[in-house]
């Protein structure tokens, strides 16, 4: 009886330069490395494959990925040494144990990305440095008075301590009771039926101004607006018995 003998091919290193540009994440939020691979393998006489190219650049950029995810978009020299010297030396193809994989790659950054990924970096400065001055506020407001002299030295004569220790109070109060409250109504307004928590909403802001300062509605011209949503004032007995006697 003869066994059905398929003759085994050599292997052979293949070298590909994959000149179409592949996206890389970085760890900037939103901004890509553009990449292109130079890689060389081996596959085994049980790794036939059709497009052996394809496989190949799909497991360099699911290898490179894991590394350009980690550094920043602005140090594209320091994540291609990083991924050169992760992909430099032979490795198995991935479910491919006998097979080898080694590549070289060229990291760029487009002047956009470039620019975007500058920007990304100053807003986050900026907002760091708020950050921090809103901590001096809250604790201690000559902080901030001093850093405000250090920018702009001219305003020696102007600035008084008291309107920073003010604004201090003020966004303490607003952070502390304010904006919590005004985030339930808003809550309010949006969770029950349509325009029915906004009608809610609009009764109790108008019933407490009512109830403690009514000026503060004729001084906004919201008297129309209380009239129509608030009751009116109620009756005393002898008033209602004058009403009723009014209409016969």
């Amino acid at each position: 009886m003869r066994f059905p003998f398929r003759r085994k091919r050599p292997l052979v290193h293949t070298e590909h330069v994959f000149i179409e540009p592949r996206a890389l994440p970085s760890a900037t939020k939103g901004i890509f490395f553009k990449a292109v691979f130079s890689a060389r393998w081996i596959l085994t006489d049980e790794a036939d494959h059709y497009t052996p190219e394809s496989m190949v650049i799909t497991e360099l950029v699911r290898m490179a990925t894991s590394v350009t995810e980690c550094w920043d978009a602005l140090d594209s020299k320091g994540a291609e040494d990083a991924l050169n010297s992760a992909l430099g030396r032979p490795r198995p193809i991935h479910s491919l144990p006998d097979s080898e994989l080694s590549a070289r790659v060229q990291l760029t950054l487009s002047s956009q990305a470039r620019a975007d990924a500058e920007q990304y970096h100053e807003d986050r400065t900026r907002l760091a440095r708020l950050r921090y001055l809103k901590e001096q506020l809250y604790s201690d407001p000559e902080m901030v008075l001093l850093d405000r002299l250090e920018q702009r030295p001219g305003d020696i004569e102007t600035l008084d301590i008291k309107d920073f220790q003010r604004l201090s109070r003020s966004l303490r109060v607003g952070g502390t009771w304010w904006y919590p409250l005004l985030d339930c109504l808003e809550a309010l307004s949006k969770e029950l039926p349509r325009q029915h928590g906004d009608l809610i909403a609009m009764k109790l802001l108008l019933k407490a101004f009512k109830d403690t300062l009514p000026e503060l509605i004729d001084r906004h011209g919201l008297q129309d607006l209380a009239d129509q949503l608030l009751p009116g004032p109620e009756l005393s007995p002898d008033s209602k018995k004058a009403a009723d006697s009014a209409k016969y």
